[in-house]
């Protein structure tokens, strides 16, 4: 890898701690490296009737109530990664909102994949946690979620699950692994950031959520594929 990069007339980073360690590592000249990240199509959050319609939807497909906050994680499950992640929903997290009876809630989990092993996650619905499989449009409930739910704590690179999730203005909380390559500073507060493991503070930070601000447009400007091409196009011309 460092015998390619060294040959190339430029290298292309997914986030600023991979091209900060091969600049390093790998002894590349900074100004032929460059951050082109993971994006969306979206330029702006959807509209908050938009938002509305789609809990709507979720809400009577499932029949929550309306004053259950709805709490979303998905993802390929039979990926290690997005299984330890269910896994650590299920045995930590989970427990610890049951604890606190005033908190109203329901979990979806959508994804294919689940292990048979897991029978649908049937045992846990009377825990408020639901198992949708693999939905048709998961953008759906990007919108209509109140908080996403992103416990990873291992796996490369940036999710663009959580990339994804933010584009749409639903707040999440993540463990510090599962941030990694995203900038806090232009998630305003739509990303609260709890370290690896501590899932007293995770279950704390979520239920403090309020989601009474929107992501801030200096999030587009990082993440809009738009202005990514422009910002890879500027690349290319300087190498």
């Amino acid at each position: 890898e460092k015998f390619v990069h060294r040959l190339a007339n430029g290298s292309f980073f997914i986030h600023d701690d991979d091209r900060n360690y091969a600049n390093k590592e790998f002894r590349l000249d900074p100004a032929k490296s460059f951050t082109i990240t993971y994006g969306i199509e979206s330029s702006a959050p959807p509209a908050d009737d938009e938002k509305r319609a789609a809990a709507l939807l979720i809400r009577e497909k499932y029949q929550i109530d309306a004053n259950k906050k709805i709490l979303l994680f998905n993802g390929t499950l039979d990926y290690k990664p997005n299984r330890d992640a269910l896994d650590i929903i299920l045995t930590r997290i989970n427990p610890l909102f049951l604890q606190y009876e005033q908190f109203q809630y329901t979990i979806i989990i959508c994804g294919s994949r689940l292990p048979a092993s897991y029978k649908d996650l049937n045992e846990f619905r009377d825990q408020h946690i639901i198992y949708a499989g693999f939905v048709d449009d998961i953008n759906i409930f990007f919108k209509g979620a109140d908080v996403f739910l992103n416990p990873v704590i291992e796996g490369g690179g940036i999710k663009t699950k959580v990339v994804e999730a933010l584009g749409y203005n639903l707040s999440l909380v993540s463990t510090c692994s599962g941030a990694v390559g995203i900038p806090e500073q232009i998630t305003g507060d739509k990303m609260k950031v709890c370290a690896d493991d501590d899932w007293n503070d995770f279950v704390y930070q979520v239920m403090s959520i309020k989601n009474s601000t929107s992501i801030p447009q200096s999030f587009f400007q990082h993440f809009y594929w738009g202005n990514i091409a422009v910002r890879a196009g500027k690349a290319i011309d300087v190498i």
